[in-house]
């Protein structure tokens, strides 16, 4: 049925031992659930199994994005229905950025108050363990934003940003958007407003998923 359908089985923190004390590997052999042409994969946690659907997702789509223009100022939600004049102001203190797939766009640590804005390409955010090791947050795309926590509060950068496929991007410097407030309060505010917005929703996702966790 999983072959017919093009489908995949995940499983996630499975245990050692069934509950007759089999090898639970060992019974997987033994049933030939999974082998080199298996669509059943397994994976040591839940991070690790939802980073690899999120990948055959990005995947999928690529080809769409591959053919997809970078965004426009006023075509990102954040400053719909911003006047023209403000939009013009505003992009005039951004600066254009294009980074290859596999570069860091910043490092966990280092100082930065820029906030960026995805015209295109996705990124993804990385939280190292060590040098090896490190927790996937999240995967940003066309249309998101993300570094708003060092543009708001100023301190060191909490994570690694990393350009996931080509991306294009809209760098907005903290000193910058200070100075376009005092003419363009409108926009300013839009703008923080907006970022508060979207960070109110992600809080609770994160809340969501702390709760799945602990049951």
């Amino acid at each position: 049925m999983l072959t017919e359908r093009d489908g995949f089985l995940i499983f996630s923190r499975l245990p050692q031992n069934l509950p007759n004390g089999q090898d639970l590997q060992q019974y997987f052999d033994q049933v030939g659930l999974i082998h080199a042409d298996s669509q059943v994969s397994v994976f040591g946690d839940l991070d690790e199994a939802v980073e690899w659907v999120e990948d055959r997702i990005i995947e999928q789509a690529a080809l769409h994005r591959e053919n997809a223009k970078p965004l426009e100022l006023h075509e990102i939600d954040l400053f719909k229905g911003c006047q023209e004049e403000a939009l013009v102001a505003l992009e005039a203190c951004m600066e254009k950025r294009s980074i290859k797939a596999g570069k860091r766009i910043f490092t966990r640590g280092e100082s930065g108050d820029e906030l960026f804005l995805i015209r295109c390409g996705d990124v993804r955010i990385m939280l190292p363990l060590n040098d090896r090791q490190g927790i996937h947050l999240s995967t940003f795309d066309r249309g998101n934003f993300f570094g708003e926590m060092a543009f708001l509060d100023g301190a060191p950068r909490s994570a690694d940003a990393i350009a996931f496929t080509d991306v294009d991007l809209f760098a907005l410097p903290r000193k910058n958007f200070d100075m376009l407030a005092d003419q363009h309060k409108m926009v300013a505010t839009k703008l923080l407003e907006g970022l508060a917005r979207v960070l109110a929703t992600r809080l609770r996702y994160a809340n969501a998923a702390m709760r799945a966790l602990e049951t």
